[in-house]
């Protein structure tokens, strides 16, 4: 499928007013997904919101049918949560940790998944162990198939870090925890949306997902993939009476289901925003519009290589719809603040959020330009050319 740039622009009422190449921190939404989301809260304000909850019920579940289509699972396998971090955290804190349990994590790891393992380290006793990459930042196979031991409870990836243009090799880190027996969590709150992700191939256990970025629905929601085998091996980390069933003063009762990792509120104008957001990338197909991200996130990238005094730091051997950089000693704050003031949106990706790999290669933070389908060559161009007077001023900051 050829996709038509120029309706899908239209379709896209941000992209008339701004260049957006903040895609990773969050996407402009459709037209027809602000729609639905205002019609829910204009109707719901006249009839009620139980009452228009129960009428629309049957729309509402198309949410589950969509997400389970995209990364090849199954609606039963799908739980709404509030945010990529929310799936994450309800995840880890479900698997019944005990001393001396091994956690093997990437060097890229994101801040929020990192934090809660040193949480698991202090409260039960496990440990964490980095799995080695390579000199382009690609995980190491061998090294982390040398890893595996009894002790090895669960090994965690991010699929696409927040600071580079990394990639990493899923599938592979699937096939050994599938082979050993080990639980894999796949943090994808970069990826679903972004590239294609099977969760068939990938072999993994959980899938941690958002709304905001590459899915382009509302802030606010997310969702979490949890293998029905699993399933039963989970203790939630906190109950809701959607699955759990409060029987009299001293029991309850738990459905071991995917919907333990839910609760009975949700934001329902939002959901209804969540699943067209879905629903329109399932008709143009991911395979289309990861084709198209990789063609504008190349062309960036090589013309920002031609630029001197500017600095890719993109790794992995395969790369993503999100470019960084620095300019000189010109500190990132700096170059999005003047980006923004020409309407071109833009994000800093600082230490906090990538610790290990922050400071394994020397940095404090770096500029990010975070690519969509519905971006141009032409939006391109102009942001090249303000890189390049930028690039000029280098002498004042040195």
């Amino acid at each position: 499928m050829q996709l038509n740039i120029e309706q899908l622009r239209n379709e896209t009422p941000g992209t008339q007013s701004v260049i957006h190449f903040n895609n990773a921190g969050c996407s402009l939404p459709t037209k027809e997904t602000i729609d639905v989301i205002t019609e829910y809260l204009q109707i719901e304000a006249v009839i009620g919101g139980y009452e228009l909850k129960e009428k629309y019920q049957s729309i509402l579940d198309q949410f589950y049918k969509e997400a389970a289509q995209l990364i090849n699972a199954s609606e039963e396998e799908i739980a709404l949560t509030a945010n990529a971090s929310d799936s994450f955290n309800k995840a880890i804190y479900a698997i019944p940790f005990q001393e001396g349990d091994i956690v093997l994590a990437s060097e890229v790891e994101y801040g929020n998944s990192y934090l809660n393992f040193l949480k698991l380290k202090e409260e039960k006793g496990i440990e964490i162990q980095i799995i080695p990459s390579d000199e382009h930042g690609n995980v190491l196979l061998g090294k982390l198939e040398a890893m595996i031991s009894p002790q090895v409870k669960l090994i965690a990836i991010t699929h696409i870090p927040t600071n580079s243009g990394l990639i990493t090799d899923a599938e592979s880190i699937g096939a050994i925890a599938k082979k050993h027996n080990i639980l894999y969590i796949l943090d994808a709150c970069q990826s679903v949306g972004h590239i294609p992700v099977d969760v068939e191939k990938i072999q993994c256990d959980f899938l941690t997902a958002t709304s905001r970025k590459y899915l382009r629905g509302p802030r606010g929601l997310g969702f979490l993939y949890v293998k029905k085998e699993v399933l039963k091996k989970l203790k939630p980390m906190s109950l809701d009476m959607v699955t759990a069933h409060w029987e009299n003063a001293d029991s309850y009762q738990l459905d071991l289901n995917i919907k333990m990792f839910e609760q009975w509120e949700k934001p329902y104008a939002l959901v209804l925003g969540f699943s067209k957001a879905i629903a329109y990338l399932n008709q143009l197909g991911i395979e289309n519009t990861w084709k198209r991200i990789q063609e504008l996130s190349s062309y960036l990238r090589d013309n920002l290589k031609k630029i001197e005094g500017v600095t890719v730091r993109d790794i992995g051997t395969n790369q993503c719809g999100i470019v960084t950089f620095n300019i000189g000693d010109i500190p990132p704050e700096d170059v999005v603040k003047a980006l923004l003031q020409n309407k071109i949106n833009t994000s800093v990706s600082a230490r906090f959020s990538t610790v290990l790999d922050m400071d394994k290669r020397g940095l404090s933070a770096v500029n990010r330009a975070s690519l969509q389908y519905y971006n141009t060559k032409e939006e391109i161009d102009v942001f090249v050319e303000f890189i390049k007077i930028a690039a000029t001023q280098i002498p004042e900051y040195q």
